[in-house]
């Protein structure tokens, strides 16, 4: 595979976006995902009361998270070369610091937090997808892409105004998960150090 994961990896990915979704031995796919631990406790729930299906996932599995790029690979495409140049890019990419502000929701339903500011997001979506070109944010489902934290397609009034309570949430990005989704199974497989956060002045 070529740095910047065109050969094997790219093929995969044309097959994910442009097939016909049929190929039922590969069910699921991976996420580059930003974890936001503080909300782990009210997304797991959420995740494991919508999805049947769903083995609760081990305690180092952070559920709640941000998108920067997904769908991605199949697991049975992650190798050692894959994860070198996602090292890499991700290494060179600075922490930041963000806020979880308002609660929204997408026409579709789900309900989501905004990030405050949301372009360093955008930012790392940008040069994962220069990167992996094969791999559109969402399959390329979405004209612009909406970075969110989403919670679950219900929120309780209760749980509701406990969250209005908490805002704005504070997050501090240090880290991108490459994480494993299916109808039957979520894991992290692999954690990234984002690189230093760059100092003003």
């Amino acid at each position: 595979m070529r740095p910047d994961g065109r050969s094997r990896v790219a093929r995969a990915g044309r097959r994910a976006v442009g097939g016909s979704g049929r190929d039922t031995g590969r069910v699921g796919h991976t996420v580059l995902q930003l974890p936001v631990r503080a909300l782990e406790p009210l997304v797991r729930r959420h995740l494991l009361d919508e999805t049947p299906s769903l083995t609760a996932p081990d305690p180092a599995t952070v559920c709640a998270h941000i998108t920067l790029l997904g769908p991605f690979v199949h697991h049975r495409d992650v190798d050692a070369e894959l994860l070198a140049a996602l090292s890499r890019l991700l290494a060179s990419a600075a922490s930041f610091e963000f806020e979880l502000t308002g609660i929204r929701s997408f026409p579709s339903g789900p309900v989501y937090l905004a990030p405050d500011p949301a372009e360093p997001l955008r930012h790392l979506t940008e040069r994962l997808t220069e990167a992996f070109p094969a791999w559109l944010p969402y399959g390329g489902a979405f004209d612009e892409v909406v970075p969110h934290l989403s919670i679950g397609h219900d929120l309780t009034p209760g749980e509701r105004a406990e969250l209005e309570l908490r805002l704005p949430i504070p997050v501090r990005a240090e880290v991108v998960d490459l994480t494993w989704w299916s109808p039957t199974s979520v894991r992290t497989l692999v954690r990234f150090p984002l690189g230093p956060e760059l100092l003003a002045g």
